[in-house]
């Protein structure tokens, strides 16, 4: 077994299962799920990959409101596959994630997209499931509103 345990805000450890090998192993960004607010595959080792599509401008803090301090506590790992975002902590910190760059984005995070944004990242997968469901809600009352 590989274990990883990441010490953001140090509470959090998550393992990595290398034996929980998926059925499927590799997946083309047009075949994950459509028409979900956060698309994502998971039984990747413990693992969840997702992929974001979002226009430049969007604000995610919307959607986070109600989670802990009003911001994603989910660790991302990934790639901004096009565009840019930037990532605003709860320390008031803030970070840019550009084309072409890998990142890691610490739990206690929202982010505004800056250019037409589309990244992959890899997550804790029941944390990521606790997101989706979370996001999911939002966007239904949201809509309700409308």
């Amino acid at each position: 077994m590989i274990s990883v345990s990441v010490n953001a805000q140090k509470k959090n450890k998550y393992t990595i299962d290398a034996n929980e090998v998926p059925e499927v192993t590799h997946v083309h960004l047009d075949d994950f799920p459509k028409g979900e607010v956060l698309p994502l595959i998971d039984g990747w080792g413990g693992m969840a990959v997702d992929i974001n599509n979002a226009p430049a401008g969007a604000d995610f803090s919307p959607l986070l409101e109600g989670l802990e301090n009003d911001k994603c506590q989910v660790p991302h790992w990934g790639y901004v596959v096009k565009g840019s975002v930037r990532i605003i902590y709860e320390d008031d910190s803030e970070e840019i994630f550009a084309e072409g760059e890998a990142f890691f984005m610490k739990p206690g995070h929202t982010a505004v997209v800056l250019e037409d944004l589309q990244l992959v990242s890899f997550s804790p997968e029941h944390e990521m499931h606790a997101l989706a469901d979370h996001l999911n809600k939002k966007v239904a009352e949201m809509q309700k509103q409308q």
